[in-house]
């Protein structure tokens, strides 16, 4: 896992990659403190991190585009895939340097604070735990993704599938309150509609049917029954299991209400944890293929 951590930092610091993304985003997060802290007075650092999530919902998918996606186009996943080292290793070690590469600019950002500090007063404690939960949600991101990387061959097409994903994840939550009604049933069939999702995910990832076929089973009868026996259960569900699995939601919530929670940051870790799983999946299927 090193040798393929270390091949793909120098690839990405070797190159503009890595530099751009850190020179983007620290633009972007630069213009955000100075339209909210310097130009509208607030002390609140974590205003403008808040408001820069939105960078981070294209800067990362052009980012890892070329994790996955880039070796399929030029054949070395294979030599990969032939070397005596397991699929997930090699998916860590990419998915470690993306991280690295996020966690430059994410260590510049900690400087903010302290500069801030001289023209005003700022909530160092607050402040700093907006960049945790900045670099969480970047890292959420790099494992969503990194899977839509292995997804395809095409760079820009595993980066449309990373910005999408993105959007899904930031707007979806915020739309479905607006314009989706709150009775139980529309509440049933959009998670119904979300059970057929995760089995589509399924089948990308495995290309198998019946896999496909128990993903959606296992998702939709739990859901089925507890309609049938406890339908005002579903009344307003949706849009609240939505806010829940999002990590921009979560890092709003912070960063606007100050609420930190171990639910909150154990979402943030599992985003990594299924996605790196479902990315050694559609890669460990071309070996055995």
């Amino acid at each position: 896992m090193s040798a393929v951590f270390k091949r793909e930092l120098r690839a990405y610091m070797n190159n503009v990659y890595g530099w751009l993304f850190t020179a983007a985003l620290l633009m972007f997060v630069g213009l955000m403190v100075y339209m909210d802290n310097l130009r509208n007075g607030y002390t609140q650092f974590e205003f403008a991190l808040s408001d820069s999530q939105y960078a981070l919902m294209v800067l990362v998918p052009v980012l890892s585009m070329r994790s996955m996606a880039e070796d399929k186009h030029n054949k070395t996943d294979m030599f990969y895939l032939s070397l005596p080292m397991k699929t997930s290793s090699v998916v860590l070690g990419k998915y470690f340097a993306l991280l690295t590469v996020l966690a430059i600019p994410c260590a510049v950002l900690c400087v903010y604070p302290l500069l801030l500090s001289i023209l005003g007063e700022i909530h160092m404690g607050m402040a700093y735990l907006s960049i945790l939960h900045f670099f969480l949600l970047g890292a959420a991101l790099l494992a969503v993704c990194q899977f839509t990387s292995s997804l395809s061959e095409n760079l820009v097409v595993a980066a449309v599938l990373g910005v999408a994903a993105s959007a899904l994840l930031l707007f979806v939550p915020m739309i479905i309150p607006m314009v989706f009604p709150v009775t139980s049933f529309a509440s049933f069939l959009g998670l119904v509609v979300l059970a057929l999702l995760m089995g589509g995910i399924a089948f990308l990832v495995t290309r198998n049917l019946n896999v496909t076929v128990i993903t959606c089973a296992v998702g939709i009868l739990p859901l089925s029954i507890l309609y049938i026996f406890a339908k005002e259960v579903f009344a307003g569900l949706l849009p609240n299991v939505l806010s829940a699995v999002s990590p921009f939601m979560h890092l709003m919530d912070f960063c606007d209400y100050g609420t930190l929670s171990i639910p909150s940051l154990l979402l943030f870790l599992s985003y990594p944890v299924l996605f790196v799983f479902l990315t050694v999946l559609s890669a460990d299927k071309k070996r055995w293929d």
